[in-house]
Order: C-alpha cells, then sequence, then structure tokens
C-alpha cells in the first residue's frame, strides 16, 4: 500500500468506520452517524487499510461512498447479484482509487444503479494508486455499467441478446431499451483501461446494454489505454463528453447502439490514440439487428499529425448506420473520415445514414474517394484548412472554443428532437462557454 499511502497524504480523511471484511459478498452496510449525507442509503462499511477504505468483491445491499474518505478498489468491485436492485451512491468530491496490483474495476451489474453526481467544483475521480507523478494508463479497469437494453451480439438468434462483457466484465443485454442504470455527472475516470489478456483491455467508461432511463452529462475520461467510452448496443444518451489522451479511440459504438449524443470533445495527445470515432455494427454479421444507428451531434475532434498508424477522425464500418451532424474535425493523420464496407455505404447513400453540417481539416480528408461524393453531398458540409479554435492542441489547459472569424460559428443545425439543444454553431463549442472548464484534468501522470 506505499504508492496510495503517498497519494492519501495530500487527501483529507477522518477516521474510517469500523468493520470487517467478511468474504466476497457484502451484505447491509452499518450507517456512520458523524457523516452528514445528502443521500439516502448506508454509508459503506470501512475496511481500513492504509489510510484508505477498501472495497472488494460483490455488494448486494445499497450503500453510499462519502466524500470524507479515500475508497480504493481491490480487484473486480461489483455492485448488485444481475438480480436484484441495488443502488450504489457517491457523494460529490468523492475519490476513489483503483488498485493497480490487482487491476481494480467497479461493475455495475443489471438491476443495481449508480448515483455519483458530482458538481463542477467537485467532480466525482476514479483514478490511479500511484502517486502523482508515476501513474500511467493502464494503471487501473475502469467503470462497467452493465445493462438490460438491446443489443445484436447473438447471432444464433438468441432472444433477448445476452453477453458477457470485455474483459470479465459480467452479463449484459436484455429486452428493454428503457432501461434505467443510474446517474453519473461530473465523473472523471483517469488513468484506467488495464490489459486484462493480450487484445482485451477494459475502456475507461464501459456501456453494456445501457438504456436510455440512465443519465450522462459532464463525463470525462483522461489518459485511459483503451477506447475513453465505448457503447455496446442499449439506447443510453450523453451530453458534455470529454475525452483526453487515449491509447485507443475516443468514442467507440457498435452491437446495436441506438442512443443520442450531444456536445463531446476528443483529444489526441500524449502520444497515443487510434480513432476519434469508430462506430461498427456486428463484426461477424454486418446485417445484424437492431442495427447500430447512433444519433451523434455537435462534436468536436482533434486529432495528432505526429501518429503515423491508422489514425482517423471517424472510422465508420461493419454496416454501423450513424446520424451525424455539427461535427468538427482536424489533425487526424490519415485522414478525417472513413466509411468503409458495402453495407455501411449502401446506408449513407440511401439516406439511412448521414453526415451533414460538418467540417473537416485534415491534410487527408478522405481514406480514399468513396468517402467524397457522399460528404460534399451532405447538407452543410464544407472543407477547410483550419477550424479557427481557441488553443486545441494544449496537452494541460486546452481550448476547444471559437476564434473570431471560426468556420464553425455559424451553419449548424441540430434535429427536430426534443433531446437536442438547437444551436447554431458546428462542432462542440461555441465562442464564449466552455463547458469543461472547472472540473476536468489535464495531468500526464
Amino acid at each position: 500500500m506505499r504508492n496510495l499511502i503517498a497519494i492519501l497524504a495530500l487527501v483529507p480523511l477522518v477516521a474510517c468506520n469500523g468493520g470487517e471484511e467478511t468474504g466476497d459478498t457484502h451484505d447491509s452496510n452499518t450507517p456512520d452517524d458523524t457523516n452528514t449525507l445528502d443521500d439516502t442509503g448506508n454509508v459503506a462499511d470501512c475496511v481500513e487499510e492504509g489510510g484508505a477504505c477498501v472495497l472488494s468483491g460483490t455488494y448486494t445491499e445499497d450503500m453510499v461512498l462519502t466524500s470524507d474518505k479515500a475508497w480504493l478498489l481491490r480487484s473486480a468491485v461489483i455492485i448488485g447479484d444481475d438480480v436484484n436492485e441495488t443502488t450504489l451512491r457517491i457523494q460529490p468530491g468523492t475519490r476513489i482509487y483503483g488498485e493497480s496490483a490487482t487491476n481494480g474495476l467497479l461493475i455495475i451489474s443489471r438491476h443495481a444503479n449508480i448515483v455519483a453526481e458530482g458538481t463542477v467544483s467537485a467532480p466525482i475521480v476514479f483514478t490511479s494508486d500511484q502517486p502523482v507523478g508515476s501513474r500511467a494508463r493502464g494503471d487501473w479497469g475502469g467503470l462497467v455499467i452493465n445493462g438490460l437494453g438491446k443489443i445484436n451480439a447473438c447471432t444464433d438468434g438468441s432472444t433477448p441478446c445476452e453477453a458477457e462483457g470485455e474483459g470479465g466484465t459480467g452479463t449484459y443485454g436484455g429486452s428493454d431499451n428503457a432501461d434505467d442504470s443510474g446517474s453519473l455527472k461530473y465523473v472523471v475516470i483517469e488513468f484506467g483501461g488495464t490489459e486484462i489478456s493480450k487484445a482485451n483491455e477494459v475502456n475507461g467508461l464501459g456501456l453494456q446494454g445501457v438504456g436510455s432511463g440512465t443519465t450522462l452529462d459532464y463525463i470525462q475520461v483522461h489518459n485511459t489505454l483503451d477506447d475513453c467510452i465505448e457503447f455496446w448496443g442499449g439506447a443510453v444518451n450523453a451530453t458534455h463528453l470529454v475525452c483526453t489522451s487515449p491509447g485507443d479511440d475516443g468514442i467507440d459504438w457498435d452491437l446495436g447502439y441506438q442512443g443520442k449524443i450531444q456536445f463531446a470533445v476528443v483529444q489526441q495527445i500524449l502520444g497515443g490514440g487510434n480513432n476519434g470515432f469508430e462506430g461498427d455494427n456486428n463484426p461477424d454479421d454486418y446485417a445484424a439487428e437492431p442495427l447500430t444507428t447512433p444519433t451523434i451531434v455537435n462534436v468536436t475532434l482533434v486529432g495528432d499529425e505526429a501518429l503515423k498508424e491508422d489514425n482517423f477522425g471517424m472510422l465508420i464500418r461493419k454496416g454501423t448506420q450513424p446520424k451525424l451532424q455539427n461535427l468538427a474535425v482536424m489533425d487526424f493523420s490519415k485522414a478525417c473520415l472513413s466509411l468503409r464496407d458495402s453495407e455501411t455505404l449502401s446506408g449513407f447513400t440511401s439516406g439511412d445514414a448521414w453526415i451533414t453540417h460538418s467540417v473537416l481539416a485534415c491534410a487527408s480528408a478522405f481514406e480514399d474517394t468513396d468517402e467524397e461524393p457522399i460528404f460534399t453531398g451532405g447538407e452543410g458540409n464544407s472543407i477547410a484548412p483550419d477550424l479557427g479554435l481557441v488553443d486545441p492542441l494544449n496537452p494541460s489547459a486546452p481550448d476547444f472554443r471559437l476564434k473570431s472569424g471560426s468556420v464553425l460559428a455559424t451553419g449548424g443545425e441540430a434535429p427536430s428532437d426534443s433531446f437536442f439543444q438547437q444551436v447554431s454553431y458546428k462542432g462542440a463549442f461555441d465562442a464564449t462557454n466552455d463547458w469543461t472548464a472547472g472540473w476536468t484534468h489535464h495531468d500526464e501522470d
């Protein structure tokens, strides 16, 4: 616990609750009268070790993680038994550390809920247990939420379709795209994405069959080894997403995801990253249903021209049929846009999928000639030498707002859907409102 103790020297704590580790499954937790809670539920038992409260195994009763303690995830910490309702509440300002020695990981099971609502001044932070200055991508796992939403992973026709999550993160999927797994607001997840086995990594935030009853707003994933955020089926909606320094893709979707996203930014920095977007349907059956048809609006994708391997702003393939509007894409070394596979291209030519009101600013706008007529034929699309952002490449204090005269300042148009905010600009920011300010993290290590 030397590394965690070094961190905890900087974290103000009160004494942890008494309690003993009782095995892999935990029942009801004893309330702590010394804590003042805005939440309902019992304060989680504190199994004290090295100045932190250790969480381990499976929890089947409601509990609260309070901000006056540091919480350590030891190995896979599972909320719920995949059958009964269990709620984990996390207070604003709480810090949760993933133990690197055991690949610490938090998994929210189906039928369980996580209610983690921070504030601008007191975000909830999931981070590494390594000392500041020694933290790195993949130090720990991440946050995985399993829901009862529809997925198309069952090519044998099984209904409702269920699957095992990447990295052995539990069962997900079902028949309820309106399923509610709780809420995340002002949450930072950093230095995660551990490799469970070769080519089997956990994303910073894995949303597996999560339904639209779930709230996702103001979430940052920073310096993760794998994707920042991946949507595996379901129909959860999200706003104000920040992905900085991904080791792989920024925002990834597949297996029947049908949700809506507005206001998101991906920034490739610190020598890593693959694609800004990577969108698929089912990798084994490009026509599998439900088709992967997200609607994604007002996104800024900032690439790293120094990355010379596969590095696309938007890699759209394997039959996915997205609806993309008000996008701003710059500086990806291979191309801003790659549309692959006949099943994907046919959706764009038939009008079931589209890219409109968007701007590309890369040395190569397209991977090959197939994409050009699809993009240039889209309403309000253009290719520009520069997006006109204030300071998008700054690794420690990026500013994605628009400079005076930016090509993104006008011409935006969101879908006529009550979920979406109607704005006139393209990309995720206007000239004045930096919605990432005050709560996001940009530490290199």
